[in-house]
């Protein structure tokens, strides 16, 4: 094969060769080199207008210029701060007083404008002060979303921009700062979800707040207080919605339903469980949040509690027809005719009879929602009694979520809760784990015949019920929720097969698998629609069941399946995630268990893959303990009664004609319904209430993408 002849480079080959070299070396210092971040101007610079300006707004600036002004005064107030909002007015900004005499003060607040838009007034304020820190300029959070989006599309990436990672966001709080009065306790960071909790707690209430440091449009505020009754005449409940019927500062019935047409909430309501009650909202706008907040801490801490709304909302005595005073006299009222409807539910009934009867030692034992037969025992005074020893900070617990400013939030609630002093708990505040029985129980239930029955012969519900550990230990909680799911989940759960697939009934009894929504967690398990003769065949089933998963075990794929699940839980993170973390959390909280505890899914994981490598027979331990050697288990078994609503009925009656005897002119009950009827038709001033205008909330919707997919040729 011929060599291959070498040839001599020319002195410009050469030269040539030195260039590119040098070029390529170039490249790389470059590379390595890294480059500095543009200027926060000339971030700016590649918004337009519009949004500018709305920046401006937000932070309460002169929105007014062409750009060039417009990215001046917005780069010096992120550079160096800007006057804070007037404590007077809110709206103004203090500005600082030129030329100043020596009798001057320092600062003052001209006021503000009505709107943005030609013909809008200016409203003057007179508050002037000599002390005055500035503020560092706010990007909220809509703002910050468009900006982001623009950056984005430009390529441009800065501190203004940040891409998405699966970083908490930090925080410039530290342990032990004081601020507006709370003390921060706690700094966390839990990647998982891409949060931060921080809990403080109030220095004059001892009352916790609890706020999710997380980059989400959709905040929340709640506010929950421990209700635990002592009777069943549903208190907690009938205060739930009378404090809902106006407020010191806001006396205006339903302020819920009329906050509709002023607001841009996303989410409003209230819940009473079995022993707290809370209220929540969720809103993208900051001046709606502040708004709403105003309005759900006067409705909590300063109720009218007026008799006639008591009245209304909880039970009265009534003429059927209230404008014919020979007609019938019967009971009314929202919660007790809602009561009634609950209890003739047999699906209801059972579940709230299975929960009374399992913890009969606890205040679980009484109907928190109250029961039909109780309510009218509720006294206009007991309720007020019930809101004075349990609405107070001292026993609440406040909970934020989202990006708006955790100290703006501080120093709104601080104003209020400042006129209180620390009160001693309620002695039914703090509660006592269930006493253990040494041997099971079996309760029998009377429910109404179903409107609906497919056999006649099979209209019996059975289950068993059993008491588990304590929901403080938030592991043990977490592991029992695994065997829960693993019991009777899916199609391959153990208790499926043998009572679901053979048809012996219809389905599985009301509440089936397992419940975190009391101190002591419990289980539930049985059949519904199963003839009266299968009973204990069923209970035989369940009993065989548990005797086999604690010798064999679960199927290793339904372990990894669950597993799976809680993986995934982790990233469905939608728009009411901050919504989902306090519902799910505030069963543990109002126990004093640590909040932020139950949202480590990653560690309790981490930790169940290590426990069950070194004890395979980890899962099977535990149904051996809480269900083969658990004798605190409660049989309970549902038949229909033919004579259930004539029975009740009754009942009815007859505690009605004893709340009659008591009245010595019976003409009061008629005038009494008509001094109602007149202040339900009255007409309700929404003025007091706070809205929203048109300058305070965004213009710039924010677009969701749309993905166009095609299946096969069509």
């Amino acid at each position: 094969m011929p060599r291959k002849r070498k040839t001599k480079k020319t002195k410009v080959e050469v030269q040539k060769d030195d260039d590119e070299e040098l070029e390529e070396e170039l490249k790389n210092n470059e590379q390595q080199t890294p480059k500095k971040p543009p200027s926060i101007r000339s971030q700016l610079n590649l918004l337009t207008v519009p949004i500018l300006k709305q920046i401006l707004r937000y932070n309460h600036q002169n929105p007014f210029g062409i750009k060039q002004v417009l990215l001046t005064r917005i780069s010096y107030l992120v550079k160096n701060g800007g006057y804070p909002p007037c404590p007077k007015c809110k709206y103004g900004r203090l500005k600082l007083r030129k030329p100043r005499k020596t009798t001057e003060t320092k600062y003052y607040c001209p006021g503000f404008p009505s709107g943005f838009g030609e013909g809008d007034s200016f409203i003057r304020c007179n508050y002037e002060t000599d002390d005055c820190t500035k503020t560092n300029f706010n990007f909220t959070n809509p703002i910050h979303s468009q900006i982001r989006r623009q950056l984005q599309k430009l390529s441009v990436s800065s501190s203004l921009s940040p891409k998405p990672s699966q970083t908490p966001p930090s925080t410039s709080l530290s342990i032990g700062q004081e601020i507006h009065g709370y003390i921060v306790n706690e700094i966390e960071s839990v990647p998982e979800y891409r949060l931060t909790a921080i809990k403080l707690q109030h220095k004059l209430t001892g009352c916790e707040h609890l706020h999710i440091d997380r980059e989400h449009k959709n905040n929340v505020w709640s506010v929950a207080f421990q209700t635990t009754p002592r009777d069943d005449t549903g208190v907690a409940h009938i205060l739930e919605h009378t404090s809902l019927c106006g407020s010191d500062k806001f006396p205006c019935r339903d302020p819920f339903f009329k906050m509709t047409n002023r607001s841009m909430a996303t989410f409003m309501n209230a819940f009473t469980a079995s022993d707290w009650t809370m209220y929540v909202f969720s809103t993208q706008n900051q001046k709606d949040y502040f708004n709403l907040m105003s309005v759900y801490l006067d409705a909590v801490l300063h109720p009218k509690l007026d008799q006639y709304d008591f009245l209304q909302e909880g039970w009265r005595l009534e003429h059927e027809n209230v404008n014919d005073s020979s007609s019938p006299i019967v009971l009314k009222g929202v919660v007790f005719n809602e009561m009634k409807g609950a209890f003739s539910d047999s699906h209801q009934l059972f579940s709230r009879r299975v929960q009374n009867s399992l913890m009969p030692a606890s205040t679980y034992r009484y109907e928190s929602g109250g029961d039909p037969e109780s309510i009218p025992s509720l006294t206009w005074n007991g309720l007020k009694e019930f809101h004075a020893k349990h609405y107070h900070p001292s026993n609440s617990r406040f909970f934020t979520y989202g990006t708006f400013p955790l100290t703006d939030t501080l120093e709104y609630l601080n104003d209020y809760l400042i006129n209180y002093t620390k009160q001693q708990k309620a002695i039914t505040s703090t509660l006592l784990e269930e006493p253990r029985w040494k041997q099971q129980k079996t309760e029998r239930i009377a429910c109404a015949p179903q409107s609906f029955v497919v056999d006649q012969e099979k209209t019996t519900t059975v289950s068993i019920s059993y008491l588990l550990g304590s929901i403080r230990d938030v592991w043990e909680t977490f592991l029992l929720g695994i065997v829960g799911s693993l019991l009777v989940d899916s199609e391959k759960s153990p208790l499926y097969k043998k009572l679901i697939i053979p048809n012996i009934g219809t389905n599985y009894s009301p509440d089936t698998g397992f419940d975190r929504s009391t101190l002591n967690t419990s289980f539930h398990v049985g059949l519904q629609d199963i003839s009266n003769g299968d009973v204990d065949r069923v209970l035989k089933l369940i009993n065989e069941t548990f005797a086999e998963v604690a010798r064999d075990g679960f199927e290793q794929s339904q372990i990894d399946a669950i597993l799976h699940q809680i993986e995934l839980g982790m990233k469905h993170q939608d728009e009411n995630f901050g919504l989902r973390i306090i519902t799910n959390l505030i069963y543990s909280w109002i126990h004093e268990a640590d909040p932020v505890e139950s949202l480590k899914s990653t560690k309790f994981l981490d930790r169940f893959n290590k426990e069950i490598k070194k004890n395979p027979k980890l899962l099977q331990e535990m149904v051996e303990k809480y269900f083969l050697n658990n004798q605190h288990k409660l049989i309970a078994i549902m038949n229909p009664d033919e004579e259930y609503s004539e029975k009740k009925k009754r009942k009815e009656m007859e505690i009605c004609q004893k709340l009659i005897s008591q009245y010595e002119n019976k003409r009061d009950i008629y005038e009494q319904g008509l001094e109602l009827q007149k202040r339900q038709s009255a007409p309700q001033n929404v003025d007091v209430l706070p809205t929203l205008a048109i300058t305070d909330i965004d213009k710039n919707i924010i677009q969701t993408p749309i993905i166009k997919t095609q299946i096969g040729n069509k």
